[in-house]
């Protein structure tokens, strides 16, 4: 049932768009259009992340995000997470890489530099390493981390 919803939350995200010819204009849609979802490995976890991705621009990118998992010890489990990102370098629009990015991200328990790589402007890959500050008391989340999910940004 998951699976089934977050499958027809993509295709619904991509006829929306070819619905409205001005979608810039209308920043309300934008802001829940515009999602960023990543399947996360922090440490020995695994997390599915979801949450929105803005740009002021061409190269900045804010992203606030939460990251879930239920499947250890049956509970669900939720860290939400600040991210900031800037393209560092464009490649031209056939290119299979379309950008190279670096950023930060901001947790209540972590802060984590971070690099990432766009493939044809859709999907992501990215990784760093989680500097903990604060105990999260469930398991650690320092340590390496790593990333590959979807950006349906526009």
């Amino acid at each position: 049932m998951k699976k089934l919803v977050v499958i027809i939350t993509l295709f619904l995200c991509g006829f929306l768009k070819a619905q409205f010819e001005e979608i810039k204009e209308k920043k309300w849609l934008v802001l829940l259009l515009s999602t960023r979802i990543e399947g996360t490995s922090m440490d020995s976890k695994a997390f599915w992340s979801i949450g929105t991705k803005l740009t002021d621009g061409d190269k900045n990118y804010y992203s606030l995000r939460g990251h879930f998992n239920w499947w250890d010890e049956r509970r669900l489990l939720v860290i939400p997470e600040f991210d900031y990102f800037r393209k560092v370098v464009s490649f031209s629009d056939g290119a299979e890489i379309s950008s190279l990015y670096a950023g930060a991200g901001v947790s209540p328990y972590a802060v984590s530099p971070k690099a990432g790589i766009n493939f044809y402007h859709f999907f992501c890959a990215e990784f760093g390493y989680n500097f903990e500050y604060n105990i999260y008391k469930p398991f650690p989340i320092k340590g390496f981390r790593f990333g590959i999910g979807i950006n349906l940004v526009f």
